[in-house]
Order: structure tokens, then sequence, then C-alpha cells
């Protein structure tokens, strides 16, 4: 009866892999906006990575998202150049924000380990949007961008994330 558990619970692993790594794509590059909306579903996405995904997996989930949002730009004509230059801090951001939901949910509460590491993702990339800002290489919209919008989206990803928790725990 275990084999055939753990069998199914295999099963189920790599569909839910599968779908979180598929959503992190297809929200982005479907869904051009609001940022909030999209912020806050990719954030979760990356939380739930750390229940579902393996480690091999996470520079990946860490990278799709900014990917898929360039491509709606550059398919639906919304592109901009200067999401280009954030991306590899997005993709330091997102894959700090996964691995520090890692390492401190095994000391601290989920709900601490989560906020802690939405104020890291966020210094991160606030810190990089205000050091292209004083050097005129991006408008000063991108610091709200980079900053308030990352801290958030990144709390209300992981409400949502902890509600999605709660129910599968239940189950």
């Amino acid at each position: 009866m275990d084999d055939k558990t753990t069998a199914i619970n295999i099963k189920s692993l790599i569909i839910y892999q599968n779908v979180i790594i598929g959503l992190s794509f297809l929200i982005p590059f479907l869904i051009s906006g609001p940022q909030l909306l999209t912020g806050t579903l990719v954030n979760c996405l990356l939380i739930l990575s750390t229940r579902f995904i393996d480690k091999k997996q996470h520079l990946i989930i860490s990278i799709l998202p900014s990917i898929a949002a360039v491509l709606n730009g550059l398919v639906f004509g919304k592109f901009t150049v200067f999401l280009v230059y954030f991306l590899p801090f997005i993709w330091l951001g997102n894959y700090v924000f996964i691995k520090s939901i890692i390492y401190l949910k095994e000391k601290y509460p989920i709900s601490l380990s989560i906020l802690l590491s939405v104020v890291f993702k966020t210094i991160i990339l606030y810190l990089v949007a205000l050091i292209f800002f004083k050097f005129n290489i991006v408008p000063n919209i991108f610091l709200t961008a980079m900053g308030v919008f990352q801290f958030v989206t990144g709390i209300m990803g992981g409400l949502v994330f902890l509600g999605i928790n709660k129910l599968l725990n239940h189950k």
C-alpha cells in the first residue's frame, strides 16, 4: 500500500511542479497588468515552488516570469527596454526570495520567513532601481515599481500562499 501511495504522491508532485512552472510563464505572458495582480500571482508561485518544486528547478522559476513579461511586451506591443536592464537583478531577487524562504522556514514560522524574504527581494530590486535612477538610466517610476510594488505584491503573494497552504494541509 505504501508503494501505491508513494507513486501517487510522486505523480502529484510532478503535476504540481509542471503547473507551477507553466503558470510562472503564462501569467506574466498573458496578463500584462495590473502589476498588483500579476506580481501577487507570480510571488505566490515563487513561494509555492519552495514546497513543490525540486531545488534544481528554482533557477528556472526565478527567470521565467520576467522573460515572459518581456515577451508579452514584444508580442503585444507594450515593450519597454527599461525592463531588460532589470532582468538579471529580477532573477537574482527571485532566486534570493526562494532560497531565503527555504532557509528561514527551518528556523522561523513560514509567515515570518516570507516577510523577511520579501524584504530581501525588495531591497535588492529597490537598490538597483535607485542606482539606475541616479545614473539617469531609468525614470523615477521604477523606484516605485521596484520598491513599494515589490513589497506589496510579495506580501500579497505570501498571503495567497498561506491560504493555499492551509487548504492543502487540511486534505
